[in-house]
């Protein structure tokens, strides 16, 4: 299975610098990120099944690198499926994969599984690391105050609500607190 999934990383990989729908520091700045996260966790967590949330690591954010307009979380899961379908993954692995991208932003609904909780926590946790937000702010879709009311927002959000594990808060928690000192300066 390990060889389908580095076959689907680089499916995914060449789509955000062929597709150009996405920035182009959104694989390394985030997708990227986000595998480091959640394999960090998965040493924590060992009863997780490893290829469920790597797959869901590879393909939670195909809503964006695709350019499909519409719910993230929901038009993620269905791409997400057309992608293990395209693999031959069996029904079981397409469902548990599916249910960790319509929960990772714990939006709509939180999620239950381990390895959903693991993904919502990767994704989260990789806000905190690389250039994330100074990324997002060159973007220049926001003025400086509403950049930095919905960077605090999102970092709150992000810690308070998607991190599923105290070891994975306390591993960021100095870094949560010195961006929230940072937004906050007038």
């Amino acid at each position: 299975m390990q060889n389908k999934i580095n076959l689907i990383k680089k499916k995914v990989k060449q789509e955000c610098f062929d597709l150009k729908n996405v920035q182009a520091w959104f694989y390394d700045g985030h997708l990227l990120e986000v595998e480091k996260a959640a394999k960090r966790l998965l040493l924590k967590l060992p009863k997780a099944n490893k290829d469920i949330v790597m797959l869901s690591v590879w393909l939670h954010d195909l809503q964006r690198v695709r350019g499909i307009k519409g719910d993230h979380q929901k038009i993620g899961a269905t791409e997400a499926e057309k992608v293990l379908k395209e693999f031959s993954y069996d029904d079981e692995v397409i469902m548990l994969v599916k249910e960790a991208i319509l929960t990772h932003s714990c939006s709509n609904k939180m999620p239950k599984t381990l390895e959903a909780k693991i993904l919502a926590t990767a994704d989260a946790m990789s806000h905190y690391y690389g250039n994330f937000y100074l990324e997002i702010a060159l973007t220049g879709k926001r003025n400086l105050k509403e950049y930095k009311q919905w960077t605090k927002e999102k970092l709150n959000r992000d810690y308070n609500e998607k991190i599923f594990f105290p070891f994975a808060k306390k591993e960021i928690k100095k870094k949560h607190e010195l961006l929230m000192k940072f937004f906050d300066i007038k």
